[in-house]
């Protein structure tokens, strides 16, 4: 029976440059980059001869995501549009949405969207922006509405 999830995986053509996001811009924690190759990893992965890079991001609630540069086989591009079958995002939640919104631009990020603040539905009162982390990873940063009880599982506000 699943228990919960280990790490979420992204898929980068330059791991230094991916982990430096990461650290450096979002100021988030990384492990060391490690070297996989040989039989163990190709049956795991399915992959003949591969050989991978991998360093994982640690976050604040314990969580990671794992960033992982094939260096053989060499993947190729794919389109990143978010309506494309089979891609991901990364939500994040922030305590400032403002505040982070502003300080990433000043880094250079490019962001889809400056802040929106839901007015009903689901997810009323959440802050939410999206910008594009390294190879195109879409990234969410959201903000909690201020005292009113959510769901831990999906944000929705509780019903009284």
């Amino acid at each position: 029976m699943i228990t919960g999830i280990q790490h979420i995986s992204y898929t980068v053509s330059n791991i230094d440059e991916a982990r430096r996001f990461f650290t450096e811009t979002l100021g988030l924690q990384a492990t060391p980059v490690r070297e996989l190759s040989g039989e163990r990893v190709e049956t795991m992965f399915g992959l003949p001869k591969l050989s991978i890079r991998i360093s994982n991001i640690v976050l604040p609630d314990n969580g990671n995501i794992e960033l992982a540069e094939y260096l053989s086989p060499r993947g190729r591009e794919i389109d990143l549009a978010t309506c494309n079958a089979g891609l991901a995002h990364l939500a994040f939640t922030v305590n400032d949405l403002q505040r982070d919104y502003e300080d990433l631009c000043e880094k250079g990020v490019h962001f889809v969207h400056a802040p929106l603040w839901a007015k009903d539905g689901a997810l009323k009162g959440w802050g939410i922006c999206r910008c594009y982390g390294p190879d195109g990873i879409t990234i969410e940063l959201m903000e909690a509405p201020r005292g009113v009880g959510l769901d831990p599982a999906t944000g929705f506000p509780l019903e009284v």
